[in-house]
C-alpha cells in the first residue's frame, strides 16, 4: 500500500508543477488538514482544512509570491506517511526579492487520499525576502 501512497504524492507534485491546482483537489480527503508552520509575520502560516482551506492557502500565496521552481527531490516511504524533501526557488511580487528555501513535507495518506500535509519550510528566508526593501533588491548585483 505504501508504494501507492508515494505515487499519490508524486502526482500531487506533478500537478502542482503543471499549475493544475484544481486537479489536486480530488486527491484530498474530506477531512484534509494542511499545517504550515511559521511566524505570525508569514501571511500564509496556519492550519487549512478541506478543499476550501486548500483554495484559501493558494488565494493568499498567489497574491504575494511566484514559485519559479519546486524541486521535490526525495520521496521517503513511511507506510501511511510519505516524507518529501525539496527546495523551492521563489520571487516576491511586491519587491522582486528572490529566495531559495529547503523544505520537508510529511503527508499522511489514507485509502488513496491525502488526509494531512505537514509543511516544514525554511521560513526565515521567506520572511526576510518578504520584508526586503525594494531598493535593496534593485541595488543588489
Amino acid at each position: 500500500m505504501s508504494t501507492e501512497n508515494v505515487e499519490v504524492i508524486r502526482t500531487f507534485f506533478r500537478l502542482f508543477d503543471e499549475g493544475r491546482l484544481a486537479d489536486i483537489e480530488p486527491l484530498l480527503a474530506p477531512d484534509f488538514e494542511w499545517v504550515y508552520h511559521g511566524p505570525a509575520s508569514l501571511p500564509w502560516a496556519g492550519v487549512y482544512r478541506g478543499v476550501e482551506g486548500f483554495r484559501a492557502f493558494f488565494a493568499v500565496v498567489r497574491e504575494l509570491i511566484r514559485v519559479q521552481e519546486c524541486d521535490a527531490y526525495d520521496y521517503l516511504d513511511a507506510g501511511d506517511r510519505v516524507v518529501v524533501l525539496g527546495v523551492s526557488r521563489t520571487q516576491v511580487l511586491a519587491n522582486g526579492a528572490r529566495y531559495e528555501a529547503p523544505w520537508m513535507n510529511v503527508f499522511t495518506v489514507r485509502d488513496g487520499l491525502i488526509t494531512r500535509y505537514l509543511d516544514l519550510f525554511d521560513t526565515a528566508s521567506v520572511v526576510e525576502a518578504l520584508e526586503r526593501d525594494p531598493q535593496e533588491v534593485t541595488a543588489a548585483p
